[in-house]
């Protein structure tokens, strides 16, 4: 397959927002748009609109170039639901089973992966996969676990380029749910909307997931500390994202420490050093990447295999 327009548009466009790049033949990035545009924010679903503006204002070199698209722009939810590959995926298997737009042949979009988790159960991912074979590519990485933190934590298990289990936690929503919306809001300045620096307050989260009686005992035991004064008010949502992360890691620190393949946090910013932090305190060994430019990365090396 072949175009007269050896440029590339690749977006992550995901529920919340919407990352676009024009790359040329070799994956160098000529221009970039970032916006507010995610599914979630498109009304009557009228994607074609928004992205015929994001091509605009991507410049005259965009015209008539093809485009790769991966994230919850792919869901049922989305323009067009891409499905889940249902096997072991590598990049070469994600481009074979991209879909196109039936209105227009050049618009691809990768499909999310089903896998099954650590113990047994189906899991899913959407966008992630792309993200990891932008890294694979990019760090020249063959297997490993990988931590992918956000909303829903991934970690994901890599054998031979292909991702082989796949095991989701809901730590990030979980902790918005209830910082906004349980009996421990109150408890959390209205103006404080991430997670304060106290370093302290997230250790002693951390050690509070550890506790025999389980995540929902020890949310409770938030509240309860803080009306009795055994934690400080101020600390209060640095020990619940302590506590929300440290049941994640808590859990997967054993496969972490079992298996002969490194492991690896694809994490930037604030997240990073969370995620570092608790890393330490469980005592699993680690290499930081850096992953801000892998959904890029993923996205041309999956468009490589088709053009």
């Amino acid at each position: 397959m072949s175009y007269e327009n050896s440029a590339i548009i690749a977006i992550d466009w995901g529920t919340s927002s919407l990352r676009a790049w024009l790359l040329d033949s070799t994956g160098n990035v000529n221009n970039f748009y970032a916006g507010a545009h995610g599914i979630s924010q498109v009304a009557d679903k009228d994607f074609a609109s928004v992205l015929e503006s994001v091509v605009v204002k991507l410049g005259a070199e965009a015209r008539n170039a093809p485009i790769i698209m991966c994230g919850m722009i792919g869901s049922a939810q989305g323009w067009r639901d891409a499905g889940y590959l249902q096997k072991s995926a590598g990049i070469a298997e994600l481009a074979a089973a991209v879909i196109h737009l039936e209105q227009d042949p050049s618009v691809w979009i990768v499909p999310g992966v089903q896998s099954v988790s650590a113990d047994g159960l189906a899991d899913v991912m959407r966008g992630e996969e792309t993200a990891l074979a932008g890294i694979m590519a990019s760090q020249k990485i063959t297997e490993g676990l990988f931590c992918l933190p956000g909303t829903h934590s991934k970690w994901v298990s890599i054998k031979d380029s292909q991702i082989t289990s796949l095991s989701t936690f809901m730590t990030g929503e979980v902790f918005q749910l209830m910082r906004q919306h349980s009996i421990l809001s109150p408890l959390f300045p209205e103006a404080e909307q991430g997670v304060s620096e106290d370093s302290n307050g997230f250790i002693r989260g951390l050690q509070l997931a550890t506790g025999e009686l389980g995540l929902l005992h020890q949310l409770f035991a938030v509240r309860a500390g803080i009306l009795t004064g055994q934690f400080a008010k101020s600390s209060a949502l640095s020990i619940l994202s302590g506590l929300a992360i440290g049941s994640e890691i808590q859990h997967i620190a054993k496969l972490a420490s079992t298996q002969p393949a490194p492991t690896f946090l694809n994490a930037a910013g604030v997240m990073a050093h969370l995620y570092q932090m608790a890393f330490a305190h469980f005592n699993i060994e680690y290499q930081l990447i850096d992953g801000e430019e892998a959904s890029r990365a993923g996205l041309y090396e999956i468009a490589r295999h088709i053009l």
